[in-house]
């Protein structure tokens, strides 16, 4: 580092500190490009931002940098904890990802130097700033566990307010910064808190968000990130059958019918010669072991397992979820040719699809360890099986509307001119081969 003599570090941090501390609402930082000092404070506060002068930013970490180490390595062990926690404030929001630095700021909050809920909005800032800064996720999980386990008593928690809007910083994060994997993990990680600590409301979070994410995915169609959270929230709702009823989410009437229609309307469309049973079948306004073992076994009713102990309608829920991602993922490909994430998770829906139809052939339900498990995707590999309609009845109805509705798409994109696309469907197709889902 560079000689640390900045005469005027003090009074800047002191102003930065001033600022942090008297806006509550304090929404962003930025670093302002101004190559002059002009004899004027380098320190903006306009509407809830913050924002420093260029030209004070590198002595201004250097004399920050200089003195945080000298206290780290207890030179200057009478140091008062809030000129530490100033000398910190500074660093941090120029370069906030030392490690060393937050381990510090931990100190000063565990010896109740630092406010706990300040230190949230803190970070929001640097944050907007740095909107993938990994070390400032992982600082603002330590904080809401400290807060929530510990009980800090400086304040009364609502827990709720205090996840949903980790939550809402996630989704800032994501939208300043591409591709943003640490902002998408942080917003898992949330959901999972949410899960354990809030169960009552946990399937409200969760259909919460299913729908903004669907939003944020159609216009962010390259972002692999946010379809792998998608993809989280999927397993989480296929299993949510399996929760305690106080954790699932309540169903109307009319809303069971719309989610049963999707079902039907997939089925419908992926079947071009429908025997009587199947109408019947499909056209039947109950939901029964028949209509759950039809989906995912086929035909055969004689090998019917009766289950009085699953809740047929919440299985059927939890499937409309999967074709309703189905659905989805179809619509971007045809409005959003060439994009490889979007085929990726086509191959995690057709990988879904065999856990369904495994978990529902063993236990009539839905069970997280077919998820977990891999041996579901190793279906004779070597080998692979070409059906022909003698044996059609002895597939899921699900998988036949798969297989006619995926056929389709490969063959459209592979009418496409681009030779990169091309590709990505072969890749997709040998994908198919391997777990007998080929068209």
């Amino acid at each position: 580092m560079q000689d640390d003599t900045f005469p005027a570090a003090e009074k800047i941090l002191s102003d930065i500190e001033n600022v942090i501390k008297k806006d509550l609402n304090l929404q962003s930082f930025e670093i302002i490009p101004v190559n002059d000092n002009e004899n004027k404070s380098p320190v903006y506060h306009e509407g809830n931002s913050l924002g420093l002068a260029s030209w004070c930013i590198q002595p201004l970490y250097c004399y920050t940098y200089n003195r945080l180490i000298e206290l780290r390595g207890n030179k200057l062990r009478r140091e008062n904890p809030g000129t530490a926690s100033r000398w910190l404030l500074g660093a941090i929001l120029i370069n906030p990802d030392i490690s060393t630095f937050w381990n510090m700021r931990r100190e000063l909050i565990r010896n109740g130097r630092l406010d706990s809920l300040q230190e949230l909005r803190f970070t929001r800032i640097v944050l907007y700033h740095k909107a993938k800064c990994f070390e400032a996720f992982a600082y603002r999980r330590w904080l809401i566990r400290f807060i929530i386990m510990e009980n800090d008593q400086s304040s009364n928690i609502n827990v709720e307010s205090l996840l949903k809007n980790e939550i809402n910083i996630a989704i800032m994060s994501a939208d300043r910064y591409a591709n943003n994997y640490h902002a998408w993990s942080h917003r898992e990680h949330v959901v999972i808190t949410y899960e354990a600590l809030l169960p009552n409301s946990f399937g409200e979070l969760l259909i919460c968000e299913w729908n903004s994410s669907k939003k944020w995915c159609c216009q962010h169609v390259s972002d692999h990130s946010g379809v792998a959270y998608r993809q989280f929230l999927l397993r989480r709702l296929l299993l949510l059958e399996r929760q305690p009823m106080e954790s699932s989410v309540t169903i109307a009437p009319e809303q069971f019918i719309e989610r049963r229609n999707i079902i039907v309307n997939y089925i419908k469309s992926g079947i071009t010669e429908k025997s009587n049973d199947i109408n019947c079948l499909l056209d039947e306004q109950s939901c029964s072991n028949i209509i759950l073992h039809s989906l995912h076994c086929g035909m055969n009713k004689n090998i019917i397992i009766d289950r009085p102990d699953v809740d047929c309608e919440r299985v059927l829920i939890a499937l409309s979820y999967w074709i309703e991602e189905c659905i989805f993922n179809e619509d971007l490909i045809n409005r959003f040719p060439g994009h490889e994430s979007l085929w990726y998770h086509y191959r995690f829906l057709a990988h879904a699809l065999k856990c369904l139809v495994t978990s529902y052939s063993k236990y009539s339900c839905y069970k997280a360890e077919i998820f977990d498990s891999r041996y579901c995707v190793r279906l004779l590999s070597d080998n692979p099986i070409h059906f022909n309609e003698d044996q059609i009845n002895s597939m899921s109805l699900i998988e036949i509307a798969f297989r006619y509705r995926i056929k389709n798409m490969i063959e459209c994109a592979k009418e496409s001119q681009s030779d990169y696309q091309k590709n990505i469907v072969e890749k997709f197709v040998k994908f198919l081969a391997v777990i007998n889902l080929q068209p």
